[in-house]
């Protein structure tokens, strides 16, 4: 049996408006099926957590990374694989699986019983996330690319907002602790998870390998306004960790970041805010259809 978490709001409602086609196409196939529909923010969790206990075998996320995100989370533990229907406005999840875009073809990825096991991370000991947590610019952006999601879509949302954020942002100064070091730096970006891509398509931690038991860590310091505006085009393409005089790549199983203040964190397209954030790989945690 496959349960639907339907996340009416995402993609401007697109979500909610594929159901009929989710019915017609399942019907066709002979599956039996259940879709549920959220009713507000965290209500994906509570749905998934239920339908897999309940023997749902695929329970998925019909939604963007946020639904994923909490699929993921309402699944933990149990016999339950992951299935996503990418309807969202980002869908950097799907995007790194080559999960298709049309409905029809991602319903075929589930009942294929094509099953992988993936690695994530948990962030804080609270939140398991299937792909990037960050810092600074980047979490500043995506915050604000919420109210630019009206206008535009997936990447070019969050391009306006980060143009908007460029010159008034100010690098946080932190303590990074990861594999037994400690640094102290002013950061305009970090990042860190198990995936590649972000806010629609930016290829931010470009050798990520969700089957390595490491976290990809990414790390530019304090750099001016200029700089940052010469590596953009790069980290859409996921160039920029080539520019080693102005990006730090690591891998590890754990980081941990101490900030004077409470900033922004972006995990999956939800924001958090903390002075103290720990993020550390969960080898082996969800069970994904894939192709």
């Amino acid at each position: 049996m496959i349960a639907f978490i339907v996340n009416p709001v995402a993609g401007g409602g697109r979500a909610y408006r594929k159901i009929p086609e989710i019915r017609r196409i399942m019907k066709k196939k002979l599956i039996d099926y259940k879709i549920f529909i959220t009713k507000y923010a965290g209500h994906g969790k509570i749905l998934a957590r239920k339908a897999a206990l309940s023997g749902f075998k695929v329970v998925v996320a019909v939604g963007g990374d946020g639904t994923v995100l909490e699929v993921v989370n309402g699944i933990k533990g149990t016999p339950a694989a992951l299935g996503v229907i990418p309807v969202g406005t980002g869908n950097d999840f799907a995007r790194f699986f080559h999960i298709p875009k049309k409905i029809e073809k991602a319903i075929d990825v589930l009942i294929m019983g094509n099953v992988k096991v993936i690695d994530a991370a948990l962030i804080n000991g609270i939140l398991t996330f299937g792909n990037i947590a960050s810092t600074g610019i980047a979490s500043e952006t995506a915050a604000l690319a919420v109210r630019f999601k009206k206008f535009f879509s997936g990447i070019w949302a969050y391009l306006v907002a980060l143009l908007n954020v460029l010159f008034r942002y100010k690098p946080y100064s932190v303590k990074i602790k990861m594999d037994g070091k400690e640094i102290k730096k002013d950061i305009t970006i970090f990042a860190a998870g198990v995936l590649s891509y972000y806010a629609g398509g930016i290829k931010l931690l470009p050798g990520a390998d969700p089957h390595d038991g490491c976290l990809d860590v990414m790390i530019v310091g304090r750099v001016n306004k200029l700089k940052i505006l010469v590596l953009l085009p790069l980290v859409i393409f996921g160039k920029h960790v080539h520019l080693k005089s102005l990006v730090e790549t690591y891998r590890t199983k754990r980081v941990e970041i101490e900030a004077d203040k409470e900033i922004p964190i972006t995990v999956d397209g939800e924001i958090l805010y903390s002075s103290k954030i720990e993020i550390k790989v969960e080898e082996n945690a969800i069970k994904l259809c894939t192709l």
